[in-house]
């Protein structure tokens, strides 16, 4: 329990969800074309920055602050990220399948993921304790915290007039964990020296939590970005992207700790602060793991990857048009992540200068308001910044997280 409550919280000190907005300009790609991109987004549709603050760079949390955002809490509480670098090249002069359309691409990109789900008593429980729940029942149940890091190299196939491509993927699992809460809850019986505790819980983690390259998992995915290229009304060039990301499955090492959590009972003589507050040194020798039924043991662990499906209306750099219309949606195949819908413009200032401005609602968070600035060197070079959540960026009181992408895209 203690593990999981831990995760929903600190792991957000390395996961920073929405999706970047892609800016189409080339029709042909003759030239090798080297991307450099960096994606860091996390949120919560209930905790504001005031709070994760606290956590990520440490500090009091005092009473006003624990009561405000408790009071925020409802039935989906929620908090999650992406963190990605990647690096990947187009080479045009290297035709896949002896077919001049198709060039190779090589990918490679560091990657972190968390997801969870916290619910109200969960959050009490952590921020106050159960002093103010004697008599009564305080609920777990359905309580998550996932977290993954890994890295991923890839290669396959591009068509050189639409960029569209195929990626089949190595992945390097370097640390997970993964805590779930079923059916759990807590009642402080009147007398306040005993609780009864109703629990069925699991949870995996890999051996080591650190260093920053643990190398403990191996797998592979594969990658799939579609371009569909027609003409609009008005004689413009249209462009729907269609993406499929992490379809593929991870196997972490035998070393992977699994812990099973099957209990009913009443229980005296253990202090709930001392049981949160338990030093993780010492879990394998710690006698209340056996009386709270749980199961430990060290095996291979198979995990399916957090796939993600995206849809979305790219703007087109390479026409005269100087507004157009942006919009999409993003989903991740896991119960905890709400679609994420974006709609916006696009403004072509000038033929080396653009901006983009969204609203956007959902993921792991409620609306949201974003700007993006391209700049393009020449037809050598192009360079964008940008973020999705200005107001996260800005405040700690109204903001919900924060978000900060960089690209850099270069022919050589």
């Amino acid at each position: 329990m203690r593990i999981a409550l831990l995760s929903t919280f600190l792991i957000a000190l390395n996961c920073f969800g929405q999706e970047p907005t892609v800016v189409f300009n080339d029709t042909v790609n003759e030239d090798n074309l080297i991307r450099i991109n960096s994606y860091n987004a996390y949120a919560s549709n209930r905790l504001n920055n005031a709070f994760m603050d606290k956590f990520i760079f440490g500090g009091t949390i005092d009473s006003e602050l624990k009561d405000a955002n408790r009071d925020r809490f409802k039935n989906r509480n929620l908090i999650g990220g992406e963190f990605e670098q990647s690096i990947e090249s187009f080479t045009p002069s290297v035709n896949m399948f002896k077919n001049e359309l198709f060039g190779l691409k090589v990918h490679f990109s560091d990657n972190h993921y968390m997801a969870s789900h916290i619910s109200k008593d969960l959050f009490n429980l952590a921020m106050y304790g159960n002093g103010d729940f004697v008599g009564d029942t305080m609920s777990l149940t359905y309580s998550t915290a996932h977290y993954m890091h890994y890295q991923k190299i890839g290669f396959g196939f591009y068509n050189k007039h639409n960029f569209s491509s195929i990626t089949l993927n190595y992945l390097a699992g370097s640390k997970a964990i993964k805590a779930q809460m079923n059916e759990s809850w807590i009642y402080t019986r009147p007398d306040v020296d005993t609780i009864d505790v109703y629990s069925s819980a699991s949870m995996f983690m890999t051996d080591r939590m650190f260093p920053y390259w643990a190398f403990q998992g191996n797998g592979f995915s594969v990658d799939i970005n579609y371009n569909f290229i027609f003409e609009g009304k008005v004689k413009n060039r249209q462009i729907i992207n269609f993406k499929i990301n992490n379809l593929g499955i991870m196997f972490w090492n035998k070393n992977t700790n699994k812990y099973f959590v099957n209990t009913d009972g009443a229980y005296s003589g253990i202090d709930v602060s001392d049981l949160l507050n338990q030093d993780t040194t010492v879990y394998k020798n710690i006698e209340w793991m056996d009386t709270l039924g749980v199961t430990e043991y060290t095996d291979v662990h198979v995990e399916v990857m957090p796939f993600e499906l995206v849809v979305q209306k790219v703007p087109d750099h390479g026409i005269d048009q100087k507004w157009q219309a942006i919009f999409g949606f993003k989903t991740i195949m896991i119960p905890n992540y709400f679609p994420y819908l974006f709609g916006g413009v696009y403004f072509k200032a000038r033929e080396d200068f653009s901006l983009s401005s969204r609203v956007s609602y959902g993921g792991f968070a409620g609306f949201r308001w974003g700007v993006n600035f391209n700049y393009w060197i020449k037809d050598k070079a192009y360079l964008a910044l940008g973020s999705y959540d200005m107001i996260g960026l800005i405040s700690k009181n109204f903001g919900f997280g924060r978000s900060l992408n960089f690209s850099f895209h270069f022919k050589i």
